[in-house]
């Protein structure tokens, strides 16, 4: 008897196993599609629950209000990210050309810039000096090199172009996917939570803590660093336009990926630009822009940051910079989400298991043990 059970249960497991892994098979391909649905609805679920908290259940037609609800929500969230992404995208890529192709007419018709002109020079010894003399710019292979990486990055920005076109269709796929997938999550959310829940052999305690700190992660991430990120691209555009900075929105993306750095961050693309602006001998301009760079770019971010994260991350900065650095390596875009809520769910989990451990043990010292109800009742007091 006991040989038929080892038998029957090695088999419910390996058939278990074998489903498992065709059925990851079968969806890894919308890998990328199911993780930004669910941050999606980790970020828009608190508007629409309320939303739908107004419709009154007794009246006529409440289902298909709800659905029709659900589908304004995701199609409307879908075309607010998308649309604005697009239009910068397209700007970004313009701005990039133009700027490639400014700075191969720079370089190439001001061969004696950086030993002709005082600022050329102090830029050259500037250059030599940070670079630990492995770089100099007055160097005639340098400025070769500066131009064939510019006709490089024109050659290979046009081969993307032509990739991106070419995978349109894809693109309008995935998209359909996308909305589809957030429609049926604001409409079945709760449902499809609980059959998810209930799939993964983990103690409930376990699961709803889980649950509940990937939502709030997922919501302190996107706050406390993208939000901010943006904020801080947002400031820098408003402050290059003004001062007459070309090719301001390629230099504010920049300030975007920067923001991410601790330490320098931003400072790393409004520095130079302030700079140059001091370079060209308006040294007044150059101050005041360095200084509203300091002040509303990179300053602020110290009093808006705490104020998205309220302490929801106990997780150095260094640390998180790290995270997204090697999840934009495994996991390409989806890194920017995915490697921060890895390192800070292990922190979770680990912090899971030892206060389950120190309540072990604590329970153990005390002589208690749980009672149907879950209440600890002590052996010796325990009335009949």
């Amino acid at each position: 008897m006991d040989n038929t059970r080892t038998i029957q249960a090695a088999f419910s497991f390996g058939l278990l196993a074998l489903l498992f892994a065709v059925l990851v098979r079968m969806l890894a391909p919308f890998f990328s599609v199911f993780l930004w649905v669910i941050v999606i609805y980790i970020l828009v679920g608190p508007l629409h629950r309320k939303a739908a908290a107004r419709l009154d259940e007794r009246a006529k037609f409440y289902t298909a209000k709800r659905r029709l609800l659900a589908g304004a929500f995701s199609l409307g969230t879908i075309i607010a990210l998308i649309v604005p992404v697009a239009c910068i995208s397209v700007l970004l890529a313009r701005q990039f050309l133009s700027f490639l192709k400014s700075a191969e007419t720079t370089v190439s018709a001001n061969r004696d810039f950086f030993t002709a002109t005082e600022a050329g020079r102090l830029i050259a010894d500037a250059v030599d000096s940070l670079s630990f003399h492995l770089v100099n710019p007055a160097d005639a292979r340098f400025r070769a090199q500066i131009i064939g990486f510019v006709q490089h990055s024109n050659v290979r920005l046009v081969e993307l172009g032509t990739t991106l076109a070419g995978g349109a269709g894809r693109f309008c796929l995935s998209l359909v996917f996308l909305v589809f997938s957030v429609f049926f999550l604001f409409s079945d959310g709760q449902y499809l939570a609980g059959l998810f829940a209930k799939a993964i052999p983990l103690n409930p305690r376990y699961m709803s803590a889980l649950s509940a700190k990937f939502a709030e992660i997922t919501r302190s991430l996107f706050a406390g660093y993208i939000v901010v990120a943006l904020y801080q691209a947002a400031a820098a555009f408003v402050i290059m336009k003004a001062f007459g900075v070309s090719g301001a929105l390629l230099f504010s993306a920049a300030v975007l990926f920067c923001a991410f750095i601790p330490l320098l961050g931003t400072a790393l693309i409004w520095g130079p630009v302030g700079i140059s602006i001091l370079c060209t001998g308006n040294v007044p301009r150059g101050v005041l822009f360095l200084a509203l760079c300091a002040v509303f770019v990179s300053s602020l971010d110290n009093f808006i940051r705490p104020f998205f994260l309220k302490d929801r991350i106990n997780v150095h900065p260094l640390v998180i910079f790290f995270a997204i650095l090697g999840g934009l390596k495994l996991f390409g875009l989806n890194g920017l989400i995915l490697g921060p809520l890895a390192v800070i769910l292990f922190f979770t989990v680990l912090d899971l298991l030892t206060s389950s451990e120190t309540e072990s043990r604590r329970t153990d010292l005390s002589g208690s043990r749980p009672n149907a109800a879950g209440a600890p009742l002590a052996g010796s007091d325990r009335v009949s």
